[in-house]
Formats: C-alpha cells, sequence, structure tokens
C-alpha cells in the first residue's frame, strides 16, 4: 500500500532542496489539499501545479511560484479549481471569469492590442491606440467589459457620429465589435451585443463608407510627376518613387539601403513592416525599373546606410507625406483632390490597361493570393513583375513627354 502523503508546511517548504543528482522536475505531493502539487526544478524553483479533472479529461494546472504564492493561497485556489470543475468549468475558464469581475473596457482593449501586436503592423496597432482612447476611452473606458450591451455601443458611435467623424464612426463600431468578439473568445463576456453595423449607423446616424475609386487621368499623372519637381529633392522622389513603385506610403518613406540590392535591382521590404506580411509570413519584393534606380543613384553613395528618403536627421525618415499632398493640391489646383493612396490604385490600373496579367498586377502592389490560387500557386512571378514595373515607367515617361510636347506648340 502506497505511503499516504504527508501535508506540506511553509517550513518544509522552504529547507526542501533538490537533490545533487536531480534530472527534470521533482514532484511533491501535499497531503493537506487534493491534487495540488510542488514541482521543484534541479536549480530550486518551486512551483504549485494542480490535477484536476473536467468532463472525464485529466489536466495539470499552473498556480504560481513560491513563495509568492503561498501555501495557503495554493490550496485555496486549487480548492476553487477543484470545485468549478465539478461543475464542467475548466481552470482557464474559471480565471477568465474571475478576471472578468474586475476588467475594465480599458483594460481590456490594452490586452486585446498586446494580443494583436504579432498579427497587426505597427501603424495599424498605433491607428487602433489612438481611436480608442480619443472616442471610447472616455465615455466607457471605466465600464466593467462584462456590462457594456448594445446601447453602450450605440451611444458610443452616435458621439462620434454626433461630432462630424461620420466614417471614423463606422471605425470605432468596427472596433469595439472587435474587441467584444476576442472578450467572448477569452471568456471574459458570455455574448457579444447583437448589434450590426448598418442598424448602429441608423441609429448613430453615421453614414456608410464607400470604397474610393478615384484614379489619376493621365493628363495628372504627367502633371504629378512635373510637379513633384518644384516640391525639392526629398519630396519630389517620394512622390515619383510612389508613382513608379506602386507601393504604400509607408513603405516608401521608411525604405532603407539594406532593403535595396542596386545591382539586382530589386528593394525587398522585411515582412516586419509590410501590410500583408503578417499573413504570409513573407518579405515583398520589388523589381526596381531604370527610372526607379536613376532617382536612387541620385541618393546613393558608397556603404550608404539608413533610410534612403532621410529627413532633416540622417536617423530619422522623411517625414512629410501629408506636406506634399499640401502642397501639390496648391500647385495643381483645386482638381488635385487625390490622396496618396489614389496614386497606388492608379498604378494598378493601368498595368491593366497596359495587358499586364491580375495575378502578376496584384503580386506587383503585394496584394495575397486568395483561395485555391493561394494553396497551388507558388510561383513568384518576378520576371513578370520587373516587366510590368518597366512598361509602366515607361508609359508615364511617354505622357511627361506628351505633356511637354503639346506645351511646346
Amino acid at each position: 500500500m502506497p505511503r499516504k502523503a504527508q501535508p506540506l508546511t511553509d517550513y518544509v517548504i522552504r529547507t526542501l532542496k533538490p537533490a545533487k543528482d536531480q534530472v527534470g522536475w521533482k514532484n511533491v505531493t501535499d497531503g493537506g489539499c487534493k491534487g495540488l502539487t510542488l514541482r521543484m526544478a534541479p536549480k530550486g524553483e518551486k512551483i504549485w501545479v494542480v490535477r484536476v479533472e473536467v468532463n472525464g479529461k485529466r489536466t495539470w494546472q499552473p498556480i504560481g511560484g513560491y513563495p509568492s504564492t503561498s501555501l495557503t493561497d495554493a490550496r485555496e485556489k486549487a480548492k476553487s479549481y477543484a470545485a468549478s470543475a465539478r461543475d464542467g468549468l475548466s481552470p482557464t475558464e474559471l480565471n477568465a471569469r474571475q478576471r472578468a469581475e474586475t476588467m475594465t473596457v480599458a483594460t481590456a482593449h490594452a490586452e486585446y492590442i498586446e494580443a494583436m501586436r504579432l498579427a497587426l503592423r505597427a501603424s495599424t496597432i498605433s491607428l487602433k491606440v489612438a481611436m480608442v482612447r480619443d472616442h471610447v476611452i472616455g465615455p466607457m473606458g471605466k465600464r466593467l467589459i462584462r456590462t457594456v450591451r448594445r446601447a453602450d455601443v450605440v451611444d458610443v458611435v452616435g458621439s462620434v457620429a454626433a461630432k462630424g467623424f461620420t466614417v471614423q464612426a463606422n471605425r470605432v463600431f468596427s472596433e469595439v465589435m472587435a474587441l467584444l468578439r476576442w472578450c467572448e473568445q477569452k471568456g471574459y463576456v458570455d455574448g457579444v451585443p447583437s448589434a450590426r453595423k448598418k442598424d448602429v449607423r441608423a441609429a448613430a446616424g453615421a453614414k456608410k463608407e464607400n470604397s474610393r475609386r478615384r484614379v489619376l487621368s493621365d493628363a495628372e499623372i504627367a502633371a504629378t510627376w512635373n510637379a513633384a519637381a518644384d516640391l525639392g529633392d526629398l519630396t519630389g522622389d517620394f512622390l515619383r518613387l510612389l508613382m513608379l513603385t506602386g507601393q504604400r506610403r509607408d513603405e516608401v518613406r521608411l525604405m532603407t539601403w539594406n532593403e535595396v540590392d542596386m545591382d539586382a535591382k530589386l528593394w525587398v521590404i522585411p515582412k516586419s513592416r509590410y501590410k500583408t506580411g503578417s499573413q504570409t509570413n513573407m518579405d515583398h519584393s520589388v523589381p526596381l525599373s531604370p527610372q526607379v534606380i536613376d532617382i536612387l543613384r541620385t541618393r546613393w553613395t558608397e556603404g550608404a546606410t539608413g533610410y534612403v528618403l532621410a529627413g532633416r536627421e540622417p536617423d530619422k525618415p522623411f517625414n512629410g507625406a501629408a506636406s506634399a499632398v499640401r502642397r501639390l493640391r496648391k500647385t495643381l489646383g483645386d482638381k488635385a483632390d487625390f490622396t496618396l493612396h489614389d496614386i497606388r490604385r492608379t498604378l494598378r490600373t493601368g498595368l491593366s490597361r497596359l495587358g499586364v496579367d491580375e495575378a502578376t498586377a496584384e503580386m506587383v502592389i503585394g496584394h495575397v493570393p486568395q483561395g485555391i490560387v493561394a494553396v497551388y500557386d507558388c510561383h513568384d512571378r518576378m520576371e513578370e513583375r520587373r516587366a510590368a514595373l518597366v512598361r509602366w515607367a515607361e508609359y508615364v515617361e511617354r505622357l511627361v513627354a506628351s505633356l511637354a510636347e503639346a506645351g511646346q506648340r
């Protein structure tokens, strides 16, 4: 008959030492609490765990380290886990319910943001944090997350719409609902309020956010290219690189010399700062046309490091994207109502007009393949992408030349 374990005491635990030849963890059962065990590492670290059975499945649940978690606290926690297990509630679910008792909306969103950091770009995370800080934390940041109801969501979205930020109201709604769905998955709330975007939008007076379809005309492309030359070398190069590569604003703005291979005429944007990098787990390669190489050569010196478009201080990137748009509009007049992202859309549309196949055009701007294509088509189309961007750069050159000829007549 096995010897019955004796109840542990604080003195026994304090004086418990690992054996000289100990390899791996040593388990010391507490006879004073069913299922409670103290695990000791070869170097002396001590951790409490408890064995529980939930719906016929046994598992070991960590409780905490000793002495930060005392013997008394460990026994109380073990008993609560055992009691909840008899009701079919796992330790993880119990922990979530207990946290939810005091978890506020602000605390929940901070935890949600930390969980999303690996999946989203830093710029996206910053936008989420700022949006919630500006529109959600004030009216309901101190509310318990488990008490949030549909009316609360409508009130928050409505207050944003009432300020005239109708598009932002839609985004606030999406963020709050994403937070609540995540909290439901974590067990912090029992369910998500049945609030649909169109219902909340109707109640709050927010407008539907329509996708932009603005594309620059041929004349606008040529005019923008010429205007860039009058905005200074830094701003001009930024705008022309946008026009020739079709990459996103921050991807161009934050380009570094270690990403550029001048000999191979290739720019490799690391997945860590590429919008879809977390989805593909791959870097994004951009073949560079001769026109792009010409721009880069004017900025490149032997052994160059840091940002290609460095600001006034060499270790800081160009930060005048918003100013570039304002100055363009001042130069081109009120008809220049396009955004920097519209330039990217213009390139993508232009590739279609030039006869570039859809798969290649989508890969040029870094869109992730969908469905069965993503599974079975592994061809990187690098040569096709290079040819497409060369054709586009030559097309822009022809537009600029045509505009110059027209002006001379």
